[in-house]
């Protein structure tokens, strides 16, 4: 391309400065040169313009298929977390009930046990979101449903879980605190559990630990979200 210009730049040139050839011919000839150069020039500039766009949107599918894919597993480790939460929830409201005569019950404690003495944290897949925005790629995603909700998802929604499961986290450290400086082995082996419990400071703490609504709801969103998510990459690709 950059050859042919070229030669219909010195064709305009010699024509300008050829003495036998009239002013009106020289224009007539020179804008006909002229016009092929603009022609070729704006042609080059959108074939460009269209490979770089082919190479920016080949790369957008290549990322939302895999985003496709980190977030099928998010999903799934989204609804085993907000199932622990749910039960950590009740769990602790059992500790806490506050009933005359209500005393704790072995069973029901070894029922709840998972709950009582293990954290839950959510571990998102960002790498490959984090990368392709770093590149400055995300704007590239001409859907801008699409491209506005993964925003939502990456940089409002999972933000919010991570703070209130560290929250929560932090408030269970002080329960476990409170159990490694005053549980005991009875002579049978087992844990005088039950009684650390019952008492008026572990009460306290494990009230605190009642509360997780907030934090099953967050984990609603982003699974509802990255759903959403998930079905427009579907559409868009005209996929299952």
């Amino acid at each position: 391309m950059e050859k042919e210009i070229k030669d219909h730049a010195v064709k305009a040139y010699k024509t300008m400065k050829n003495p036998e050839v009239t002013i009106w011919h020289k224009v007539g000839e020179i804008s006909i040169e002229v016009a092929i150069i603009v022609f070729a020039v704006t042609l080059s500039i959108w074939v460009h313009d269209v490979s770089d766009h082919n190479h920016e949107q080949k790369d957008v599918k290549t990322f939302l298929l895999g985003l496709k894919k980190d977030l099928s597993g998010d999903i799934i480790q989204l609804q085993e977390d907000r199932h622990a939460y749910i039960g950590a929830g009740k769990a602790f409201r059992y500790v806490t009930t506050s009933s005359p005569n209500f005393k704790l019950n072995t069973d029901s404690i070894n029922k709840h046990q998972n709950y009582l003495s293990n954290l839950t944290g959510f571990l998102p897949n960002i790498g490959r979101y984090e990368g392709f925005k770093s590149s400055g790629k995300l704007g590239n995603i001409e859907d801008d449903s699409l491209q506005n909700n993964i925003i939502e998802l990456y940089q409002g929604i999972i933000p919010s879980i991570l703070a209130s499961t560290d929250a929560y986290s932090q408030r269970k450290q002080q329960l476990f605190e409170y159990f490694n400086k005053n549980l005991r082995r009875n002579k049978d082996g087992s844990f005088n559990l039950i009684a650390v419990l019952s008492t008026d400071e572990a009460f306290n703490i494990c009230r605190t630990l009642t509360y997780t609504g907030e934090i099953i709801e967050r984990y609603n969103s982003a699974i509802k979200q990255a759903k959403k998510i998930i079905k427009e990459i579907n559409a868009d690709y005209g996929l299952k």
